[in-house]
């Protein structure tokens, strides 16, 4: 396998990961939210959700170092391996935090640090996709829009983040076995707007897609 078709593998993988993991977490926010169900069904659909999520989290941090070694293995972009190796070693120590945070929710450091990467993160890209697209760096128009929307990405993120601010508590009402009216609404009430922000972010990853496999031809 050429170094080509094996960081379009990954970037490929990236993107399956991505959809798949939102989608089972989506999924899984249903039933989450049928008050039908019994209190012990939704408390695991819950726990599933809580667990899936982490899967399109890391996509999101791996997309773009194995896009950026995509781009040089095929010319796109001339970037050396010290700064493919960089973006690969802060992407993989990224996703080590985040990983903790998933395990200790409650740590308020760990949740500031990731929220500021978040910022200069999506800060970043939206720099380098208007500059490339605006032609003030060597940044090919495609590539330059995949930053835009990868941004977007990250936007959309903050925006579920802080939609499910009450998540927490509400859900750890239902955990303990004595769910309320008003549990149950705030539970309801915060998944069905983050699953608007969610389905922008598929929408968001088809048009990469997109521009991945149309634009380079």
């Amino acid at each position: 396998m050429s170094e080509a078709a094996l960081f379009a593998l990954l970037h490929l993988l990236v993107f399956a990961y991505w959809l798949g993991g939102d989608i089972g977490v989506f999924y899984s926010s249903f039933v989450l939210t049928d008050e039908r169900r019994p209190a012990a069904g939704r408390l695991a659909a819950g726990q599933i959700l809580n667990a899936v999520d982490l899967i399109p989290r890391l996509a999101l941090l791996m997309a773009l170092p194995t896009g950026l070694a995509l781009a040089g293995a095929r010319g796109w972009l001339d970037l050396g391996p010290a700064w493919l190796a960089a973006a690969f070693v802060a992407a993989l120590g990224w996703a080590l935090l985040l990983r903790r945070l998933h395990h200790d929710p409650s740590s308020t450091s760990l949740r500031l640090v990731d929220l500021a990467l978040r910022w200069a993160f999506l800060s970043a890209l939206a720099v380098a996709g208007c500059a490339g697209l605006a032609g003030m760096v060597a940044l090919p128009a495609f590539i330059a829009a995949k930053c835009l929307v990868l941004a977007f990405c990250v936007a959309m993120g903050l925006c579920v983040r802080a939609t499910l601010a009450p998540f927490g508590p509400a859900f750890a009402r239902l955990a303990s076995g004595a769910p309320d009216a008003d549990s149950d609404r705030t539970v309801r009430r915060c998944l069905a707007r983050a699953r608007v922000f969610v389905v922008l972010i598929w929408i968001a990853l088809v048009a990469a897609a997109w521009l991945g496999v149309a634009a380079p031809i």
